[in-house]
């Protein structure tokens, strides 16, 4: 006979993966126990891994849940009927805030992605994958002059990505500066200095006797 669900299941394994990534954000992942978890959450090991096998699949759990609320959220956004501009500064908003409302899940997707087994962590990078690609399409409308570079547009995604997603190993929602301020500061500093970048003018800049001689002085000055 199959065993039928209790009514507040799905309520119980989210306070269990609430619990649970609150305590592995702190502790980390290595040195968090099922234990651990249990205490945390006031009831039994046994309890834990009736809803959730093994340590690793409860750290898919948190990890998958939260950046499949990012990947929906941001591909609605970049759906809308709504110049780029506007589409971007939500996006980054839409980033900003999530992240800030659920840390915890977003520093173990920065700090442990590294313990989970291959298939599941295939899943995971596809996922972030597809978010960079919805951004490279936003920095494509914003300056295709610039985009139509191919070696240069993962990195203007990346260079965003990274900027957002590392801020929360300082950032604390509780600051001076709430996420959505910061999310407006952030979409300020990319937009207006991405729409004004030429790809000529950089790779003129980089390529320049002035530059190159700069370069070398700055070897030879290491070396020396």
């Amino acid at each position: 006979m199959t065993r039928t669900r209790a009514d507040d299941y799905e309520d119980k394994k989210a306070t269990i993966l609430d619990k649970a990534a609150a305590l592995i954000a702190r502790k980390g992942f290595d040195q968090a126990t099922m234990q651990d978890v249990a205490k945390a959450c006031g009831t039994s090991k046994s309890h834990i891994y009736h809803y959730f096998p093994s340590k690793e699949e409860l750290l898919y759990a948190i990890v998958h849940d939260h950046i499949t609320r990012q990947a929906e959220d941001l591909t609605r956004i970049v759906a809308q009927a709504l110049p780029a501009e506007a589409r971007f500064q939500q996006f980054v908003e839409s980033f900003m805030q999530g992240a800030a409302r659920e840390r915890d899940e977003h520093i173990i997707l920065m700090n442990d992605l590294k313990y989970l087994p291959r298939t599941e962590l295939r899943t995971i990078r596809s996922l972030e994958s597809s978010m960079t690609e919805l951004l490279n399409g936003l920095l494509e409308e914003l300056n295709p002059g610039l985009m139509e570079t191919a070696r240069v547009r993962k990195p203007y995604a990346l260079l965003l990505f990274g900027m957002m997603i590392w801020t929360f190993s300082w950032y604390r929602p509780s600051g001076d500066i709430g996420p959505k301020e910061l999310a407006a500061r952030i979409s300020h500093l990319f937009v207006h200095g991405f729409k004004a970048g030429d790809a000529g003018a950089v790779a003129q800049r980089i390529s320049s006797p002035t530059a190159s001689s700069l370069a070398s002085k700055a070897r030879a000055a290491r070396s020396s």
